[in-house]
């Protein structure tokens, strides 16, 4: 049987014997890093091409990036007040365990394997190959590039994990950078663009389409939650993690709109609409080809990061899984405090995905998939609340989630009329997480009764 993962007194090696003492593997600073870098990825650089083939007016997708940050703030009220009283690693795998049924524990855990890491790497992975032959790089026809990628920091996490936090925190420093200095490249002209535009008639305005936008804005916004996954490994635990969620949260959703109102208002909306590289091209139009090659640069940049940091978090949950007796105990085994197997797991489920589906229905489904998961988290927690005769004293939170299940209905609503194969898909993992639940039963009995 694995063991915990939570950081004990004294870690242990893969044999189980006791190795020296050490600290928690992030602090304050790490977590928030964790945050921004599990985010900021493929989403914002691409998701406003999309949206704006399906609502017309870039109005309206500003107006859905920042509904997707009221959508994520709401998550992280009711995150961060499920992580004090659970500070455990785990995010949604431990919230609906404890909340509502182990089974649904186990759905979630298994959309966390699938939807919410796996297929982000994924993703982050073919998008940095994609941004890297815009900046001038290898512009290979099949991924080999998002390979050595995910290869590359498997190894570097797998082998080396505190060099691997360091290594992240820095590189969130310097996206971050990059990514002030190109909102204030393109915000003159995006300013000047923006003051010219006619007011949206809103008569016209999509409600469905919205609706079905927020697939792609949630998507991007995604990474919100990412300090919940490796609470037991941050300083402070649970309340340490609600600061790192809205700190890096808030600073996200300025970014996010500074960004998209330079692609959606720096560059003609023919040339970007229903455009996966919509970034490069607004830059393209803002400043030529060196200021194109100058943002893919960075945007690959950026989605190596993301995958890195998803590297670093997604393992966790399969460690916690395994410790339960839900995945296999190989899963939890650990060397000195690191679950290396699952890590290199993880690394190897993301190869499978890369070389198995397109960019646009990966993002589609991990977006249903992912909105779906945190929605029955929220419900958990009304649940866990209402039994405890608690939930009308905390007003702030109600309020929050009521707000976070009206917009996963209608994310919910939009997916099955307008993405009805992202949401089959999302049904059909589900469907695994329950069997797999079943049939992992009696050895999850037996690790409860020894514990």
């Amino acid at each position: 049987m694995g063991a915990s993962f939570e950081p004990a007194a004294e870690g242990r090696t893969s044999g189980g014997e006791r190795g020296p003492r050490k600290g928690k593997l992030l602090g304050f600073s790490g977590a928030v890093a964790l945050v921004i870098a599990n985010t900021i990825g493929t989403g914002v650089f691409t998701t406003s091409g999309f949206a704006l083939a399906d609502l017309g007016e870039p109005a309206f997708v500003m107006l859905s990036w920042l509904m997707g940050g009221v959508y994520a703030l709401a998550g992280v009220v009711i995150y961060s007040d499920l992580a004090a009283e659970f500070p455990e690693s785990g995010g949604e795998y431990v919230f609906l365990r404890n909340t509502l049924h182990p089974a649904l524990g186990s759905v979630a855990g298994w959309i966390s394997l699938v939807a919410g890491f796996t297929t982000p790497i994924a993703v982050a992975a073919l998008g940095a190959q994609l941004y890297l032959a815009r900046a001038g790089g290898p512009g290979a026809p099949a991924p080999w590039v998002a390979t050595l990628i995910v290869i590359g920091l498997g190894l570097l996490h797998a082998g080396a994990p505190a060099k691997g936090v360091v290594s992240q925190n820095l590189a969130v420093l310097i996206k971050i950078c990059a990514i002030v200095v190109f909102i204030a490249f393109g915000a003159p002209e995006a300013g000047a663009a923006f003051a010219a535009a006619p007011p949206p008639s809103l008569e016209t305005f999509p409600l469905l389409a919205f609706a079905g936008s927020l697939v792609w804005i949630s998507y991007a916004y995604s990474g919100w939650n990412a300090a919940v996954y490796v609470t037991g490994d941050i300083d402070g635990g649970g309340r340490t993690v609600e600061r790192a969620l809205y700190s890096g949260t808030l600073l996200v959703i300025s970014l996010y709109l500074g960004v998209s109102a330079v692609i959606l208002y720096g560059a003609p909306p023919g040339q970007i609409r229903g455009v996966a590289e919509s970034g490069a091209l607004a830059a393209l139009a803002i400043g030529g080809p060196r200021a194109e090659q100058a943002l893919s640069a960075l945007i690959a940049f950026a989605l190596v990061t993301s995958a890195s940091s998803m590297l670093l978090s997604g393992p966790r949950v399969y460690a916690r899984m395994a410790h339960d007796g839900v995945l296999p105990a190989a899963f939890g085994r650990l060397d000195g405090d690191y679950p290396r197997f699952a890590i290199l797991s993880q690394a190897a489920f993301s190869l499978i995905v890369i070389w198995s589906a397109g960019l646009r229905d990966l993002l589609e489904f991990a977006g249903v998939t992912l909105s779906l998961s945190a929605g029955a988290v929220v419900v958990g927690w009304l649940r866990h609340q209402m039994r405890r005769g608690r939930a009308l004293d905390k007003l702030l939170e109600l309020c929050a989630a009521i707000v976070f299940l009206s917009t996963t209905s209608g994310i919910m609503v939009s997916a099955l009329i307008m993405r009805p194969a992202s949401a089959i898909a999302a049904a059909l993992l589900i469907g695994v997480g329950l069997l797999a639940y079943a049939l992992g039963r009696p050895r999850a009995n037996s690790v409860n009764q020894r514990a």
